[in-house]
């Protein structure tokens, strides 16, 4: 869990570049000093001493031009370019996603469309509600089931979905709404002034990115699903609600908060077999994960989001996923996730 917050890693990176500054000025100098001398440096039978009233020459030895390279420097950028694109392992991800409506009403449909389809790389499946129930079968303490499907079912999917080769399995949580666990934990969730906790449009409660309990919490649904052959997993709606009925005192700022959760999770699943990946657009948040995902029908904001995130994203074409049920071809130029099935809320 976290050591040092947020704020007090920031300050101490900030102490130690400017030492280190300091250190390579003093240095700098000395060497300059020494180079300096080195011209008036004589050698007799005392030894060396300073001379400083010697004439010094400059050296006319004709100088040798170096041969002309036999390739052309812009080769060299793209071979490097391309083998660097190689290292990271980024792959475009196109598939679809299958919701809590599926999962509870179309099973055996779900499992007829993924043996039909072949056209996909990706599978993204809900495995918690934004009420806090788990749609698999959880060993987190206190982890509660969901009731509006068949939990087994869903277990059992999972593992026929995580031994099919050459597909990336993504499991999608809600990050910070989860009713269950606040009500138990109310002291990790976000309150209003007179006490109470604050509700989102849909009456649930959401936590406190900033406390070590939530992080601790999160990390360990993320391993759990790892050891489900999950690759990646999305906690979904990374972000501070902007409400300012939230009572939120102390020295860090909301945004502050989100940056040390996804901070946090990043450390804690850093060498883990499960990439980290959020909802978010914001070019700080996104600077922490594997991949963003964006909820939109909307593809002309593309153009916009590539160029927002192209400098905290090595590969925006890998890394920005569009979660969408449009069949705008637009958004392929990303990644792309889109409902397995169709279906009526």
């Amino acid at each position: 869990m976290r050591i040092f917050s947020y704020r007090n890693k920031r300050l101490v990176k900030k102490t130690v570049r400017i030492a280190l500054a300091v250190l390579l000025g003093i240095l700098a100098l000395i060497a300059c000093r020494i180079i300096y001398l080195g011209r008036f440096v004589t050698y007799d039978a005392q030894g060396a001493h300073l001379d400083y009233e010697q004439h010094l020459q400059a050296d006319r030895t004709p100088q040798v031009q170096a041969p002309e390279e036999e390739f052309s420097f812009d080769t060299v950028l793209d071979d490097t370019s391309e083998e660097d694109g190689a290292q990271s392992g980024s792959v475009k991800l196109t598939g679809y996603y299958i919701t809590t409506t599926m999962l509870a009403n179309s099973l055996d449909e779900v499992r007829a469309a993924l043996n039909q389809y072949d056209d996909y790389n990706a599978i993204m499946l809900d495995v918690k509600s934004v009420f806090g129930s788990f749609y698999y079968s959880s060993s987190i303490t206190g982890a509660v089931k969901a009731t509006v499907m068949d939990v087994t079912q869903v277990d059992a999917l999972i593992k026929e979905l995580a031994q099919k080769k050459g597909v990336t399995l993504i499991a999608r949580v809600p990050a910070f709404s989860d009713p269950e666990y606040a009500l138990k934990h109310q002291s990790q969730a976000l309150p209003l002034s007179n006490g109470a906790l604050w509700t989102d449009e849909n009456n649930c409660y959401w936590l406190n990115p900033y406390s070590n309990d939530v992080q601790g919490y999160l990390s360990s649904i993320a391993l759990e699903l790892a050891g489900l052959g999950f690759d990646e997993v999305l906690f979904d709606d990374f972000y501070f609600p902007d409400s300012d009925r939230i009572s939120w005192t102390g020295d860090i700022t909301k945004q502050e908060a989100i940056l040390d959760a996804a901070d946090n999770l990043s450390a804690n699943l850093l060498n883990q077999s499960i990439k980290l990946d959020l909802g978010t657009s914001d070019p700080e948040v996104a600077a922490y994960c594997s991949r963003v995902f964006i909820t939109t029908n909307n593809a002309s904001q593309i153009d916009s989001d590539v160029e927002a995130l192209k400098d905290v994203l090595s590969d925006t074409a890998a890394q920005i996923v569009y979660i969408t049920d449009s069949r705008d071809t637009r958004f392929d130029s990303c990644g792309a996730m889109r409902p397995l099935l169709d279906e009526t809320e």
